[in-house]
């Protein structure tokens, strides 16, 4: 029996403005009524993700969130860690070494806002967060020795992406789970952290599993999850190889094709 929905948020829940539509909105908040549980799944911190947790209405005893992919399992409304897996300065060294050489930039995602290392270059990624994050401009040793990180970014046009994943020696990619989560945004995380991962620690705190689960996605972060979920939906504009794994296939997110294929499963009005 499907208990839980999990949601990925770019491309996916949210349409071309970056909305939850009025329709999933409605859809998913009679779900949650009817007692499902709806947990988003994205590479954002969660602070990142309070408004659209707030138009959800996703603050009840039994409501949590996947963000920064997998590495982080929180509680929405009092934020309690229940599971977590983080970068540290030494794994960010690594990554800026070959970032210095290659060319391109960096942005290392803290607990409470974003560290971007300028020296690099200034990215894109802030004028994509908006005011979601809080940002620093900062030099490499700037950069906390005593904090964790829940990921870092790289944010370019996807012909650079491509060529920086391309590029990445072998010691990096043994190192952290390297995945694009658009194509202009390339993601680094601890290594074996995927949104599958984090969905795992959350069912076994209910004592289900990924087979109670079904998931939405569009990129090739959301791989996993869609592999290994119960209910894997592919979203219409999904890439290929998210739609080759999933168990269904639904509308594109700026069709509200959440809404469709939830209304079309569980019998929806």
């Amino acid at each position: 029996m499907i208990t839980t929905i999990a949601l990925d948020l770019d491309n996916t829940l949210l349409n071309a403005n970056k909305e939850i539509s009025s329709e999933n909105e409605r859809v998913l908040k009679q779900l949650h009524h009817d007692g499902k549980r709806i947990v988003l799944c994205t590479g954002r911190p969660i602070q990142g993700i309070q408004k659209l947790l707030k138009q959800l209405a996703l603050f009840e005893a039994g409501d949590y969130a996947i963000t920064f992919n997998g590495g982080l399992v929180q509680h929405n409304q009092t934020q309690t860690v229940l599971d977590q897996t983080t970068l540290n300065k030494t794994n960010v060294a690594a990554l800026y070494a070959d970032a210095q050489v290659r060319n391109y930039p960096l942005d290392v995602i803290g607990p409470d806002q974003v560290y971007s290392l300028t020296a690099l270059g200034k990215s894109d990624y802030e004028d994509f967060m908006g005011n979601a994050l809080n940002f620093s401009d900062v030099t490499f040793d700037e950069l906390p020795d005593n904090q964790n990180f829940g990921k870092v970014v790289c944010s370019a046009p996807a012909d650079k992406i491509k060529e920086v994943r391309a590029g990445l020696p072998g010691a990096l990619t043994d190192m952290l789970h390297i995945v694009p989560s658009r194509p202009e945004l390339l993601e680094f995380l601890p290594k074996d952290v995927n949104k599958a991962r984090g969905l795992t620690q959350l069912m076994a705190h209910f004592d289900e599993s990924l087979e109670n689960v079904m998931a939405f996605g569009d990129e090739e972060n959301d791989y996993e999850m869609i592999e290994q979920v119960g209910v894997g939906v592919a979203m219409g504009n999904a890439i290929p190889k998210i739609k080759k794994v999933a168990t269904a296939e639904t509308l594109s997110n700026t069709e509200d094709g959440v809404a469709a294929y939830l209304k079309s499963y569980f019998n929806l009005d």
